[in-house]
């Protein structure tokens, strides 16, 4: 499963170029080129990965990279800038950046950089992707894979993306809603139904014990 990204670049160009390179590497890349856009995608999709130039259409990306972490979005985000001085690279990391790349820039870069900040986003020991969920069972972070016995498992997406959300928040009670809102895109209907058959799936697979119901709250990975 590819990891999603939203890209606000006024540039057409650049935002074409930037959108189709990413794509070819496996990305899902939404992009539009202006701060009123970029707002209500961020508000209204599930994204791994923010890539906001500086300078756009109505605003700025400072700007836009501090009201959604006014409101509680900390998704990872990178700065593309033509900006040099020390004064606007503090400002950007004091807007809750993770990361920024200087014009122009290399495409591969950019990439390396996105990669680097998707590895860094989960908390675990292991060098590469893995997080190991038991001794015999590891999940792919990055590419969403499920291996058990030296051997894949599939898996539906939502089924992926609920497994990611438990390693995000082990430990922590996710409420239903919590989850309807990291699970299901603006506009689609969340069914309690299939969040179980999901929930019942992961745990035919990973184990009971890893998935605790919390009657009439939610559901707790540990």
């Amino acid at each position: 499963m590819s990891s999603k990204i939203l890209l606000i670049e006024d540039e057409p160009m650049l935002c074409e170029m930037v959108s189709d390179y990413l794509m070819e590497q496996g990305f899902e890349v939404v992009s539009s080129d202006s701060y009123e856009d970029g707002l209500s995608l961020a508000y209204e999709g599930k994204f791994d990965i923010f890539i906001f130039d500086v300078k756009i259409i109505g605003g700025n990306g400072f700007d836009l990279l501090n009201e959604l972490r006014s409101s509680g979005i900390n998704t990872p985000c990178i700065y593309i800038t033509s900006l040099n001085d020390i004064n606007d690279l503090a400002k950007g990391f004091k807007s809750g950046c993770d990361d920024y790349i200087k014009k122009p820039f290399e495409l591969a870069e950019l990439h390396l950089r996105v990669d680097n900040i998707l590895k860094r986003k989960f908390s675990h020991s292991s060098s590469d992707n893995y997080v190991e969920i038991s001794p015999n069972i590891k999940f792919d972070i990055i590419q969403k894979k499920l291996i058990k016995d030296n051997k894949i498992v599939q898996i539906a997406k939502k089924e992926a993306d609920l497994l990611v959300l438990f390693l995000k928040n082990r430990g922590k009670i996710l409420s239903r809603d919590e989850i309807y809102m990291n699970l299901w895109d603006y506009g689609q209907v969340p069914s309690e139904l299939s969040l179980r058959v999901y929930i019942r799936n992961l745990r035919k697979i990973i184990g009971e014990e890893k998935i605790i119901s919390h009657p009439k709250i939610g559901y707790e990975y540990v």
